[in-house]
């Protein structure tokens, strides 16, 4: 009787082992599956065109597709292009945070002050956090940022003299329907005078290069020496007609105040890459 009791027992017990791993089994098997789709993703987008000058900065929007609870930090790294941290200042990292969706990441250039060839900076930006990672959808893809570098090339010049008198030299914008006021660096007590006033960034198109006569009345020898966009010099010399003026153009200068003579001597083409030029 009691063997009989004990088989009934082990009979019982094993029937409810078997109930209990049924039950958890589909339990397990009923589990929703998490998946990525409702998980954020990374677009990056900017207004530039591709493109700046040596001195100016370009500005990159880095966006999600939903905001999240959590903030999210892209790190900067250069992975290509030709530029090197002499050419940009320091990159810092940017988290675009709680409840926001989008953060503005903005490269600054550095204006060397030297004639170069275009450069190239590519910058990938990257979520090194661990756990961030797994914030955004894994089939998230952050394109890299790729823009150019051009060069801020300056026309050098330096205007010279043979006396002691006291003469002056301004530059004007001719780009324009009338030439206007553009660069009066030249205008100082030195000789040589200097103006670094026109740019390969300016307006394309037609500058000129005045003499400041002031009155004197005298014939005098002049030396330009121009340094061009590529670093290469020219030489233009001269004898400025004083004792008759009238064979000048004559550019009534106004940006002191009043009106000042200054007559065109040279003529600058600045196509956006390099300057041509001539003597009038």
């Amino acid at each position: 009787m009691m063997k009989k009791n004990i088989k009934y027992n082990l009979f019982g017990l094993f029937i409810l082992l078997l109930a209990f791993t049924s039950c958890d089994t589909a339990e397990q098997d009923v589990s929703p599956i998490i998946s990525p789709d409702g998980k954020p993703m990374v677009a990056i987008s900017t207004e530039s065109n591709g493109s700046v000058y040596e001195g100016g900065s370009i500005t990159y929007t880095v966006s999600l597709d939903q905001t999240l609870d959590r903030a999210i930090t892209f790190t900067p790294v250069v992975v290509g292009g030709t530029a090197d941290d002499h050419d940009y200042e320091a990159l810092e990292p940017v988290t675009i945070e709680p409840y926001t969706n989008s953060v503005d990441f903005t490269v600054m250039l550095i204006d060397d002050e030297t004639s170069e060839a275009k450069e190239t900076l590519v910058i990938q930006l990257e979520i090194q956090g661990i756990a961030e990672k797994y914030l955004v959808n894994p089939n998230a893809v952050i394109d890299p940022i790729n823009f150019e570098i051009l060069n801020l090339a300056k026309l050098g010049i330096k205007f010279s003299w043979n006396n002691t008198n006291d003469y002056d030299m301004v530059t004007w914008n001719a780009t324009g329907s009338a030439p206007t006021e553009w660069g009066d660096g030249g205008a100082t007590l030195a000789n040589p005078e200097n103006d670094h006033s026109i740019w390969t960034s300016d307006p394309i198109g037609n500058y000129y290069v005045n003499i400041m006569e002031w009155g004197y009345g005298e014939d005098f020898n002049y030396t330009f020496i121009l340094t061009l966009a590529d670093d290469s010099t020219q030489t233009i010399t001269g004898t400025f007609k004083g004792t008759d003026v009238s064979g000048y153009t004559n550019d009534s200068w106004t940006a002191w105040g009043g009106g000042y003579d200054s007559f065109r001597v040279l003529k600058v083409v600045n196509d956006g890459t390099k300057f041509t030029v001539t003597k009038l």
